[in-house]
């Protein structure tokens, strides 16, 4: 429990720290360099799960306690370590060879080349301290962990804050200025957390028995993940290709504030995976039901609110941290965020049926599910412009969610929970309705915002714990508790 909440609380400190990315960034550079340094991201973030070849998921259902002692989990992890830099090179070698129609299509500008090998130096970072990061969580030292996340937030802000404000320098130097940082820290936390000798010497022929089956897990997860990555972020490619970078910047920007959600789903689903392959493993699927019960209860507990706190204050809020130039409906905003909060639902189902079935699934329901994103994008961006981005991704999203929850009912009847949902809509309305007359009165500047949303909050929190005994503040307890007894 004490890991899950440093793990938690790390997650929320690093979106914290990317709120204040995003003012330095929007209010320094143009709307275009913001759309490049997001789409950067963007792709980083694509070909990274691809190239690891998913191995966080790999090692926590197969060493979900590994010690450096773990022969075989040396042996395996050398393997995977050797595969994932094959794969680097053969993209950066792709991405080099190929680097204008490469530009063309990630920013729609076969001169912006000059920014493709810094993704690929963006691409060796992040997996490097995404590598770290797997390691010392099946090693159980979840503190170290939570202490990275924080530590690289800051750095970020800290490195691109320095250069372009600090030093007066161009966005094209403050890019990178923090990649290089970035893989050389990066390479310094490995070599002081992992014992990289043990794992050679141990070498590969250890592992062999289990390498067939940590590959027919993984590999079929690569597809699926290829056409999950295509399918969240294909928008952002047909946003740049019909309207450009500049109307790719506040579209960007919105998902700035929506990532929020993302802390929710990814705090809950840190600890949710592991949990439910030790019940599994035991078929006990009473504790399973209840424990999914609770997980969904506390992640719409969180996450209704915050919806609720988008549809009424959430440009006024962008506005704020942005510019004029960001402006963006309030329909996109919701939407986005809406999208955001449908997807933590189905990480939840789909580890049910990744349990139950294997990955085999999930490549030809991603295939489907993407094809319908790729075809409603291309029909709505055209007419609607980003808000038809977002209706797109909107409704392939749950068509997606829908179809795995269903899948995952085969084998383990639980219920989402509908009363309790209605219940959290009602407070958060109610919530709602105090932000939206608070800023009738007081107005939206920032100290306003930060009073009217802390009166809002403590409202909706009141409301909830003493207007129902079984509320989602009860369940949010009861589930600390639960992995308190268990872990």
């Amino acid at each position: 429990m004490k890991g899950t909440f440093s793990y938690g609380t790390a997650r929320f400190i690093e979106r914290l720290v990317s709120f204040f990315l995003l003012p330095v960034l929007t209010k320094i550079v143009t709307p275009a360099e913001f759309a490049i340094w997001s789409q950067s991201i963007v792709i980083a973030g694509i070909l990274m799960p691809v190239v690891l070849l998913k191995f966080e998921t790999t090692v926590v259902q197969f060493f979900p306690n590994w010690t450096h002692q773990n022969k075989t989990g040396n042996s395996v992890i050398l393997f995977m370590m050797t595969l994932i830099l094959i794969l680097f090179c053969l993209i950066t070698i792709i991405a080099l060879v190929f680097d204008e129609y490469i530009a063309f299509l990630i920013f729609g500008d076969y001169q912006l080349s000059l920014y493709i090998p810094i993704v690929i130096g963006l691409l060796l970072s992040e997996l490097l301290f995404e590598f770290l990061i797997v390691l010392l969580r099946i090693s159980n030292r979840i503190i170290n962990v939570s202490i990275y996340i924080i530590m690289k937030g800051i750095w970020r802000l800290g490195i691109i804050t320095l250069v372009l404000i600090g030093f007066g320098s161009s966005f094209y130097f403050a890019f990178w200025s923090f990649v290089i940082f970035q893989i050389f820290i990066t390479i310094g936390l490995f070599v002081w957390e992992i014992n990289l000798f043990s794992l050679v010497k141990t070498g590969l022929k250890k592992g062999r028995s289990k390498w067939v089956k940590v590959l027919k897990f993984s590999l079929p997860l690569i597809p699926f993940i290829i056409l999950l990555m295509i399918h969240t972020f294909v928008d952002r490619f047909l946003i740049t290709y019909f309207l450009g970078l500049d109307l790719l910047a506040p579209y960007s920007a919105a998902f700035s504030l929506a990532v929020v959600i993302t802390f929710f789903h990814s705090t809950i689903s840190f600890m949710l995976h592991p949990e439910l392959s030790k019940k599994w493993s035991y078929k006990n699927n009473i504790e399973i039901i209840n424990l999914l019960q609770k997980i969904t209860t506390a992640y719409l507990a969180l996450t209704i609110p915050f919806l609720v706190f988008i549809g009424v204050a959430g440009v006024d809020v962008l506005l704020v941290l942005t510019s004029n130039d960001y402006l963006i409906s309030t329909q996109t905003l919701f939407l986005i965020s809406l999208n955001m909060a449908i997807f933590g639902l189905f990480q939840f189902s789909h580890y049910i049926v990744l349990l139950d079935r294997g990955s085999l699934n999930f490549p030809i329901l991603m295939f489907f599910v993407t094809g319908i994103n790729i075809l409603l994008n291309l029909l709505l961006i055209p007419k609607f412009g980003i808000l038809g981005a977002a209706l797109s991704s909107f409704f392939s999203t749950s068509v997606l969610t829908i179809i795995v929850y269903n899948m995952s009912q085969k084998n383990l009847k639980w219920n989402f929970p509908f009363k309790e949902s209605v219940k959290i809509l009602i407070r958060s309305l109610i919530m709602g309705v105090v932000i939206w007359q608070g800023m009738a009165y007081f107005g939206n500047d920032i100290i306003s915002l930060v009073v009217i949303l802390i009166i809002a909050g403590l409202i909706y929190v009141l409301l909830d714990f003493f207007g129902d005994k079984n509320s989602s503040f009860i369940s949010l307890t009861k589930l600390g508790n639960f992995y308190k007894n268990k872990t």
